[in-house]
């Protein structure tokens, strides 16, 4: 039976198909990444069947003066959010891939 001493990082990795620490790195990455990207856009489609209007839509309300709806400013400002972090994760997929 072996003991925690007989294990180093890099037996590990390769135990598990991975001969480089980074290319294990940029896989979990990745895995956190998609993760993160579809539960951002799950939440991006539940804002747009729960308001039936797109982002633009949605902003053109938020910023219409003498227009108050607390609960559709905050959904829009989530919106916004999950949108933003989206282009972001989608950017840091792609150097993930390239790299």
């Amino acid at each position: 039976m072996s003991t925690i001493s007989d294990y180093t990082v890099d037996s590990i990795l390769k135990s598990l198909g991975y001969t480089d620490p980074i290319v294990a790195a940029r896989q979990q990455a990745r895995m956190i990444l998609l993760g993160r990207l579809a539960r951002y856009q799950a939440a991006v489609q539940a804002l747009q069947s729960k308001w039936g209007i797109s982002l633009a839509q949605m902003r053109a309300r938020y910023e219409t003066v003498g227009s108050e709806d607390f609960a559709a400013d905050d959904d829009y400002v989530q919106w916004q959010w999950y949108e933003d972090s989206i282009t972001a994760i989608e950017s840091q997929l792609e150097v993930l891939k390239s790299n």
